[in-house]
């Protein structure tokens, strides 16, 4: 298989997810996430990175880092290879635990970070395990509400956005418990440089890096201005069936042709995402 080069460098901030191999599951029993934290710590400290979030489920990781010396494939390497080691060992099995490559996007660290911290530490809500992020106790989530100590985590560049001590707390809380889910698509989005279009354009400047044919979504709004020549606020309060009806085309084509969630529509439109749901599977 023909892989994509990787983009890195020093000072860049990483989204790393990573699934078991051929999606078996990486954690069976409490011991296994313990150890992978304390190796996170460790191989983190070592290699000069920053880890800002995480999130351990049974058949995959997130990861949020700082990846401050350019080390980050050498981070993960060391990480995983020791990880899998342990875990081949307490499990008596042999072979891969991770699948061949971990996946990471470049993440612009201010805006795009907090919306992806929030991803990070929701991800056993959306897996249906619990209904409050707070007692799903294998991410960094809880260190965000002050629930548990800071040992190794960097969460100043999210948390500071929220304000000082317990009401940086509360505030992130609200946050992640808030029905938003943000700007991206974190689950289905491709591209691998995740920022405003500047942002984007530095990381390619400044890191030699090549795009080949990627080119950055447009906005919905943009795509509704350019193909239907309308405002937004138009279309937020359709009046008479003639503005229902022209409402209800711009979500179809946003959906269908131009594939944006059901989430992005919703909120976009000021609409429940079972309504967008029902007006693309008239179409």
């Amino acid at each position: 298989m023909v892989f994509k080069p990787r983009v890195s460098g020093a000072k860049l901030y990483h989204h790393i997810y990573a699934w078991g191999n051929d999606r078996h599951p990486i954690f069976k029993r409490d011991f296994h996430y313990t150890r992978y934290v304390k190796l996170l710590r460790k191989y983190a400290e070592f290699f000069g990175i920053k880890v800002i979030a995480y999130a351990l489920m049974k058949w995959h990781v997130h990861l949020f880092i700082h990846d401050v010396n350019d080390t980050v494939s050498d981070f993960v390497m060391n990480l995983h290879g020791d990880y899998a080691r342990f875990y081949n060992r307490t499990t008596k099995r042999v072979g891969h635990v991770f699948g061949e490559r971990f996946n990471n996007r470049i993440v612009q660290p201010n805006n795009y970070g907090l919306w992806l911290s929030r991803y990070i530490h929701r991800q056993a809500v959306e897996a249906g395990l619990v209904k409050d992020p707070a007692e799903y106790v294998w991410t960094s989530y809880r260190i965000y509400i002050g629930l548990e100590k800071n040992e190794f985590l960097k969460p100043a560049i999210i948390l500071s956005q929220f304000g000082d001590g317990e009401e940086a707390y509360q505030h992130y809380k609200n946050f992640v418990l808030a029905r938003d889910d943000g700007p991206i698509d974190w689950k289905g989005v491709k591209q691998r440089i995740i920022g405003d279009d500047d942002f984007i354009k530095e990381v390619v400047n400044e890191h030699d890096f090549e795009l080949d044919n990627e080119t950055t979504k447009p906005t919905l709004e943009e795509v509704v201005n350019k193909i239907f020549g309308l405002d937004m606020d138009l279309l937020l309060r359709p009046k008479g069936k003639q503005e229902r009806l022209m409402r209800h085309k711009v979500i179809t084509v946003l959906g269908i042709e131009h594939k944006f969630t059901k989430s992005e529509i919703a909120r976009a439109f000021d609409m429940s995402v079972p309504a967008v749901s029902k007006v693309l599977n008239k179409s």
